[in-house]
């Protein structure tokens, strides 16, 4: 009988446009299953009959988060990973202290930050054109700034708390394959000690 693995579950965190998506990209090439925090309130938005914008997004996560606690969306997505049963799992749209640590509690996971220059998080952001993406810099500035923190810090968004819990730190200044080689080390890393 074969040996199952253990589980590796890598969670991401960083502001608005900063390379987690693509990172996703470069996971899944390694038969990672992504899942994320952002689509338990997809989920709920849809549920209530209303459109996804950005703004809604942001508002119903905080409406969550105050009516069920702060870590409601990490549970939620929690139960996703129990369901899938996938030996490697990575989550994205981790924003709140209370998901980093609930996260934090299970075996096998690693907390990865990635941060960019704003101006380059703008270009990128504006390139990919996701539903409610700002389109101008004093958009992209203002949604940056509500996305980074919210509400007292401990119950909202609070980016600049997780990122000083994370287990690896990635600076997407340089090019793609820079970014691509930076991530599969960490991976590296992870797999060493798993051993």
């Amino acid at each position: 009988m074969a040996i199952k693995r253990k589980q590796i579950i890598i969670g991401l965190v960083g502001p608005i446009g900063a390379g987690k998506g693509t990172i996703i990209k470069f996971l899944q090439e390694k038969d990672f299953f992504c899942l994320s925090l952002s689509d338990r309130i997809r989920e709920e938005i849809i549920n209530r009959g209303q459109e996804i914008t950005r703004e809604r997004l942001l508002t119903v996560a905080d409406q969550l988060r105050k009516n069920f606690g702060s870590d409601v969306l990490a549970r939620r997505t929690w139960q996703k990973i129990l369901e899938n049963n996938n030996p490697k799992v990575v989550v994205d749209s981790i924003r709140g202290v209370a998901e980093v640590n609930f996260f934090k509690s299970k075996q096998n996971f690693y907390l990865i930050g990635i941060n960019a220059s704003q101006k380059k998080r703008f270009v990128w952001a504006k390139k990919r054109n996701r539903e409610g993406e700002p389109l101008t810099w004093e958009e992209f500035i203002k949604v940056d700034e509500q996305d980074f923190f919210s509400g007292d810090g401990q119950t909202g968004r609070n980016i600049p708390d997780c990122l000083k819990k994370v287990d690896f730190l990635v600076d997407n200044s340089g090019t793609i394959n820079q970014l691509k080689n930076k991530i599969f080390q960490i991976l590296g890393q992870i797999l060493l000690q798993k051993e």
